[in-house]
């Protein structure tokens, strides 16, 4: 095999040819490449931090409403402990107004009853002696019968 010039020149203008197509070619689309590469590592770090962010938003948005939850749960416990202690005054007050009421009640009753027992004392004890004096006469004298004679009567009958 000879070598010749074409083939030292086949080889000079390839190694031109690949020194040019580096310098116009190869290196801009390299270039290309690693800013694309670059681009897409940097919407691909942004886009992890913008999921992260959000799954922070997501766990305080969470934790916002267990709390609101919580406080809303306490206000109707303390709401429903309220009502339950203004019911429980509201019945004793009106259970201490019916007592006292019925109280006041037993002590009409009492001083009524003991008004009626000492005024039909003295009335029985009036019709008694009327009666005694029709059925004697006027002119017989008698002992009058007194108020404590029909006590112990309505004692003896009560």
């Amino acid at each position: 095999m000879e070598i010749n010039a074409t083939i030292l020149i086949s080889a000079i203008s390839f190694l031109v040819f690949i020194f040019i197509m580096n310098k116009i070619l190869y290196k801009p689309v390299l270039e290309i490449m690693e800013k694309r590469q670059n681009y897409i590592d940097a919407n691909k770090n942004e886009a992890d931090e913008h999921r992260q962010k959000a799954q922070q938003l997501l766990a305080d948005k969470d934790e916002k409403v267990a709390d609101a939850q919580r406080k809303s749960r306490d206000i109707v416990a303390s709401k429903a402990n309220a009502l339950k202690e203004e019911k429980s005054k509201v019945l004793k007050d009106t259970k201490d107004s019916v007592s006292n009421y019925f109280s006041e009640q037993k002590q009409n009753l009492a001083h009524q009853k003991e008004d009626a027992s000492h005024n039909m004392k003295y009335d029985v004890a009036d019709l008694a002696n009327r009666l005694t004096t029709k059925l004697m006469g006027e002119g017989i004298a008698f002992e009058p019968v007194g108020e404590y004679e029909v006590e112990e009567v309505m004692k003896k009958n009560a």
